[in-house]
């Protein structure tokens, strides 16, 4: 029941140790930066399906822990917290977020734990998915899948959010986290039908390093994707929720349009793109590319 609650509750901190199943890693995917992997063994005997996962901006892993758990119930899962967030560890003073460096780091861990030799699907979420695009985009070794969670080519930022990041100092941040959280609960949430997309993302806000998302957030401005979606030849599942406020609906339906091979699944509610169910449908996608490539 605990597990199954948790994306839902308003949890900030836990002690991993009590998930025996859960195991952490650090990976160094540049020098003088390391990048914390959550690492879950499949469940059943011995799997050849790997799952590396790219949360999204500054989420926080307690949010995927219920889907991951769920998805080890077909394979191997690796999923990386990504460098803006509070869990990497930097060594040194000069940080880059471009997107290629974002899509280099998976090729990283990827190299790391040898996920070439027996093939990997990769499972991006709004910021992460298009990570997971540009590691395509520049030509990694391909994946046997993708998932896509609330995929956005661009990120929206209002005028006024653009000089407030640029004039304020980060350290300001801790001192408007609670209207941050009031404008997410009563303008950007539906509490009604849609509750856990506040306790997700009140999460990311209360978890996430100041210093690293203001400097990241200003790398995304001006970014627009400029990969050719039309050359992903792998299986692609595409997930969004048509209720949700803090992604662009639309946005996901035309990257769907523009990948070839491509299921689109509208779950109505952000919440439900971090449940079980969701997490049954992606295994379910997984399971049939499997036995496509075996045929």
């Amino acid at each position: 029941m605990f597990l199954k609650n948790l994306p839902l509750s308003s949890r900030e901190t836990v002690d991993f140790s009590i998930f025996p199943w859960l195991e952490l890693d650090y990976v160094e995917v540049e020098e003088g930066i390391h990048l914390r992997v959550f690492k879950i063994k499949c469940k059943k005997s011995i799997s050849k399906i790997n799952i590396v996962v790219v949360a999204g901006l500054c989420s926080n892993f307690l949010g995927w822990i219920d889907i991951d758990n769920e998805l080890s119930n077909i394979g191997d899962i690796y999923h990386i917290e990504s460098r803006e967030k509070s869990s990497a560890m930097h060594y040194k003073r000069k940080i880059s977020y471009s997107m290629e460096r974002y899509a280099t780091d998976i090729s990283k861990v990827v190299e790391h734990y040898n996920l070439n030799e027996e093939g990997f699907y990769l499972f991006g979420d709004s910021f992460g998915s298009e990570v997971a695009v540009k590691y395509l985009d520049r030509g990694y070794h391909p994946p046997k899948g993708l998932i896509l969670i609330s995929p956005e080519a661009s990120f929206s930022f209002s005028g006024w959010m653009k000089v407030l990041f640029r004039l304020l100092p980060h350290w300001l941040f801790y001192f408007f986290k609670p209207l941050l959280k009031f404008i997410l609960k009563y303008l950007r949430t539906d509490m009604k039908n849609d509750p856990g997309s506040y306790y997700l993302n009140k999460r990311n806000i209360v978890t996430s390093n100041p210093k690293r998302m203001k400097n990241c957030a200003m790398n995304l401005f001006y970014y627009k994707s400029d990969a050719d979606y039309s050359v992903i030849k792998c299986p692609t599942f595409i997930i969004a929720a048509s209720t949700d406020k803090m992604h662009t609906f639309e946005k996901s339906i035309d990257v769907a349009k523009r990948i070839p091979n491509t299921t689109f699944e509208d779950v109505i509610h952000y919440q439900e793109t971090h449940s079980r169910e969701t997490a049954t449908k992606i295994s379910i996608f997984i399971l049939e590319v499997e036995k496509e490539i075996q045929e």
